[in-house]
């Protein structure tokens, strides 16, 4: 077995180190205030908190699989008119982060808030994973099964059930646990619409009265969800079946009279998640645009690209050494490197940003309230997008080029230099883009820990929020969806380009 070279053992073991920084300050934390954490954990409210998380992240992952699985079938798999508009349609709402779609509806409808208010919004937002992941899968599998059900007389919904539904259940169950765990660690929207869940209550005891260690007593109930929920994920996500496209036309299933039934309700969805926060984006900046102070507008925006470019390219470089060490060398040491950085990716950013703050301010005091410290957050919370976006075009290079590239007398950790990464390079330039996408959202994290001088897109709109100042929020948001919606613009064309291979 070939030896992986020095530096990417040290980047990938200097990656997992940081991955359990957060689960070492929750231990810490319960050992050193253990009574109290008790007290925190036994209390009343600890227990209603629980029921609110659980009873918003069940409503939402159900919603969004029924609305999400709903979009999907009905724009690959029926004569639904229009069929690639409303693809667009559905996956738009990842151009919008969830608080930008509270923030939307609240200045318009200011008693909206509770746990409806919360549902709707995170359901709305999380629906396209759903969407996405079940179009892919819709795509894949070969219709032949399904025609051969409907020529024994099974029904529409017999078929769905039957046939369609379990080979798209994995990629399904698979999105809905993405939603699950958006849910558990989301922070901004909760907020806004003032429905109380842990990653709320544990902001309120950091922030409000410097409690840690009952932060800490709540993070690890979160955790504990969390990992209950991967669990679950798991033991019912099914085996994924091998499936072929069908060579011959496929077949759409015709709606009749309900294909303007169908029309009408995907119209009302876009409505809601589009065309509602928008439009109020839009008139709340207008009446912002007097006082609308511009300097301080384009240095969020430059506050926000440029923590996005360096998170991008640094957080990028790690994934990389990880996805090479793992997958081109298959160490058991760099499985379990991989496996770690993936252990944190359901802990919220609130707690990865308490973790950080007792780490900087008593271990590392020389970065606490820098911006290397902000980048170490977001290679905890975001290393994982970056490496499944990498692993696959590194896996996908061909060992044959490898081995006559060492033929030639090129030593095996130049040939990985020479020949894997620039074969691999467009898909590592896309986990560096999606990562500094990402990064411009984020919000709990970078209000705990950007430097005093640094505002972003994020920060200065959630700053001015909370003055209840929608019009000068407003312009913030709006600048902010814009560039958010490069991903999703990325996205819609992978959904126009699954629709024309199944257009028949």
């Amino acid at each position: 077995m070939r030896k992986p070279p020095a530096l990417l053992v040290a980047f990938g073991v200097s990656a997992a180190l940081l991955a359990v920084l957060p689960i070492g300050y929750l231990v810490l934390r319960l050992f050193e205030g253990f009574d109290r954490a008790l007290v925190e954990l036994l209390r009343l409210r600890t227990l209603e908190l629980l029921g609110n998380t659980i009873l918003l992240v069940a409503a939402v992952s159900v919603s969004a699989l029924v609305l999400g699985f709903a979009q999907a079938w009905l724009t690959t798999r029926s004569n639904l008119k229009f069929a690639s508009v409303f693809a667009v349609l559905a996956a738009l709402p990842l151009a919008i982060p969830s608080y930008v779609m509270a923030l939307g509806y609240i200045s318009l409808f200011p008693n909206f808030s509770g746990f409806f208010a919360s549902w709707l919004v995170l359901t709305l937002a999380t629906s396209p994973y759903v969407f996405l992941g079940v179009t892919a899968a819709l795509v894949r599998i070969d219709t032949a099964s399904e025609e051969v059900a409907r020529t024994l007389g099974l029904g529409r919904f017999q078929v769905l059930r039957r046939i369609t539904w379990p080979q798209v259940r994995p990629a399904a169950t698979a999105a809905v646990l993405l939603v699950a765990l958006y849910v558990l660690s989301e922070f901004g929207a909760i907020a806004l619409l003032r429905y109380d869940t842990f990653t709320r209550a544990i902001y309120n005891a950091y922030r409000g009265s410097f409690d840690r260690t009952s932060a800490a007593a709540l993070a690890l109930v979160l955790l504990v969800i969390t990992l209950i929920v991967i669990w679950f994920e798991r033991r019912y996500r099914g085996v994924y079946l091998a499936n072929t496209k069908a060579l011959g036309k496929r077949v759409r299933v015709d709606l009749g009279s309900w294909s303007w039934v169908a029309m009408a309700g995907l119209t009302l969805v876009a409505i809601v998640s589009v065309g509602v926060p928008i439009l109020s984006l839009i008139v709340w900046s207008a009446q912002g645009s007097a006082s609308l102070n511009l300097t301080m507008l384009l240095d969020a925006l430059w506050g926000s690209v440029r923590l996005a470019l360096i998170s991008g390219l640094v957080i990028g470089a790690f994934a990389t050494a990880v996805a090479l060490w793992a997958v081109r060398y298959r160490t058991k040491l760099g499985v379990f490197v991989e496996t770690v950085t993936w252990a944190t990716h359901a802990l919220p950013a609130v707690v990865v940003g308490l973790a950080l703050v007792f780490f900087g301010a008593n271990i590392t005091p020389w970065i606490y309230q820098t911006t290397w410290m902000l980048v170490i957050a977001y290679m905890i919370l975001f290393l994982p997008n970056a490496l499944a976006a990498i692993s696959t075009p590194i896996a996908q290079v061909p060992r044959d080029l490898e081995d006559v590239s060492q033929s030639l007398g090129v030593p095996a950790n130049r040939t990985l230099f020479k020949v894997v990464l620039p074969i691999a390079f467009p898909g590592i330039i896309a986990g560096v883009a999606l990562v500094a996408l990402t990064v411009l959202k984020e919000l709990p994290a970078t209000l705990l820990l950007r430097p005093t001088e640094t505002n972003t897109l994020a920060t200065r709109l959630w700053g001015a929020t909370e003055d209840l100042a929608y019009s000068q929020a407003a312009p913030y948001a709006l600048l902010l969806v814009i560039i958010a919606g490069l991903p999703a613009l990325a996205l819609n064309a992978r959904a126009r380009k699954a629709l024309s291979e199944v257009r028949g």
